[in-house]
């Protein structure tokens, strides 16, 4: 019944993002993983495979002001769950966003922010209230608060941190961006994603080099089965295939559900 349940779910889920897509970029093919006793047997290939986009845009990913500290972790950054060359493609309009806070101490401001790369034009901006613990956030756009993303477009996202926040004081005393582009999904991964159980959907993302729906949709599977072993180590390999920085502090580190936005 459990496992029912969780097909179930999945399937919806699945159905509902086939809504929102459309399109035209090639990809290699691959294979969809075959289950075998769903109760005890995850073969799930969660290796990423950068899509061929040509060299990413150049600019500092992670930094900070240099003046107060609240952040606890050795490294001094806050983390963004994306590929170590610091872009990834979505083929949402409206993608979601995932953020390892570390531990901290009195850091009193933090804000989300989406703007396209070339005009610089703002696309969303978001103040929310900092998790009472370490772990992973994430940021979904609202539709009704934010124009969709376009097709071919590279914008930049981040996150910006205040130990100390003055309205008209200096700058942010952390800040960790990267880059996001959408892309079209041609005829043959649509079919793809049509047959796609809900359990390998995070894999025909991956595959195909689809880093922010691959990493939404392995968040949704932890979510229902948080102590899955399979799962477990497909989260470790999508994070160890995409080289992706900081890594090391949240591989282990738990999705939780946060936060609220400050209107």
């Amino acid at each position: 019944m459990r496992y029912l349940l969780l097909i179930t779910t999945l399937s919806v889920v699945l159905m509902m993002k086939l809504l929102n897509i459309a399109g035209v970029v090639q990809r290699p093919a691959f294979a969809i993983p075959s289950f075998g006793n769903i109760s005890n047997d995850w073969r799930i290939s969660q290796t990423y495979i950068p899509p061929d986009r040509g060299a990413p845009p150049t600019t500092t990913s992670s930094g900070t002001r240099g003046g107060e500290q609240c952040l606890l972790s050795e490294k001094k950054i806050v983390p963004l769950l994306i590929p170590g060359n610091n872009i990834g493609v979505t083929l949402s309009k409206h993608p979601t966003f995932f953020i390892y806070i570390p531990p901290y101490q009195k850091a009193q401001k933090a804000r989300f922010f989406l703007t396209e790369w070339i005009s610089q034009e703002e696309i969303y901006e978001e103040d929310f209230q900092l998790p009472k613990k370490s772990g992973i956030i994430k940021i979904k756009i609202p539709a009704e608060k934010s124009a969709p993303l376009e097709i071919g477009k590279t914008y930049i996202w981040g996150v910006q941190i205040w130990c100390e926040y003055d309205p008209l004081g200096e700058s942010a005393d952390y800040f960790s961006q990267g880059f996001i582009e959408r892309i079209q999904a041609d005829r043959y991964l649509l079919e793809k994603l049509k047959t796609a159980r809900p359990l390998t959907l995070s894999t025909v993302y991956a595959s195909q080099g689809i880093w922010y729906d691959a990493l939404e949709s392995i968040v949704e599977l932890r979510s229902l089965n948080i102590e899955n072993p399979q799962l477990i180590d497909d989260w470790k390999k999508l994070f160890e295939s995409a080289n992706s920085q900081g890594k090391e502090e949240f591989i282990q580190a738990p999705v939780l559900d946060c936060c609220q936005r400050e209107d």
